[in-house]
C-alpha cells in the first residue's frame, strides 16, 4: 500500500472526526460528560471520534487489514441506561459519516457504532502496519 493513500485516509478520518467533535462542542453540557468504569471522564465525541476514524480507515484502507490501537471500548455504553447516549453516539457518527459525498449513503446502527469503536483493540504486534489513536482529550482539557 502507498504512503499517499494511507494518507489521504488519514486525513479524510480526522477532518470527519473534528466535524463530529465540532457538532458535539456546540452543545455539550456537563451532563453528557460520562464517568467511565476506571473513574475518567469521557463524551459523546470521544467515542464518535474513534467510531468514525476505525469505519474510514477500514474502508479507505480495504483490502490491507485495520489494526488499531486506541483508547475507548464500549463496555460502558452497554449497560442499562446507556442506550440514549449510545443513541446520540450512533446520529452524530452518521451525520458526520453523511457529511462526505463518498459515506452519503451510509446508515449506521447503534450495534455497527460499538463494533467501529472495538476496533480499536488492537494489542498491536510485528505483523501488518497498525494505527495508534490517542485524540487530544477535549474532556479535561
Amino acid at each position: 500500500m502507498s504512503y499517499e493513500k494511507e494518507l489521504a485516509a488519514a486525513k479524510k478520518a480526522v477532518s470527519l472526526a473534528v466535524r463530529l467533535s465540532q457538532e458535539v462542542q456546540k452543545s455539550l453540557l456537563q451532563s453528557d460528560v460520562r464517568t467511565k468504569s476506571d473513574k475518567s471522564p469521557v463524551t459523546a465525541a470521544d467515542y464518535g471520534s474513534q467510531a468514525v476514524i476505525s469505519l474510514v480507515l477500514q474502508r479507505e484502507l480495504d483490502p490491507e487489514p485495520l489494526y488499531l490501537v486506541a483508547e475507548e471500548n464500549s463496555e460502558d455504553l452497554q449497560k442499562n441506561g446507556s442506550e440514549a447516549f449510545l443513541e446520540s453516539i450512533t446520529k452524530l457518527v452518521n451525520d458526520a459519516l453523511t457529511s462526505d459525498e463518498s459515506y452519503a449513503s451510509s446508515s449506521l446502527s447503534t450495534e455497527d457504532v460499538r463494533k467501529a469503536i472495538d476496533h480499536g483493540r488492537s494489542q498491536g504486534g510485528s505483523d501488518g502496519r497498525h494505527w495508534i489513536l490517542d485524540p487530544i482529550d477535549g474532556t479535561k482539557g
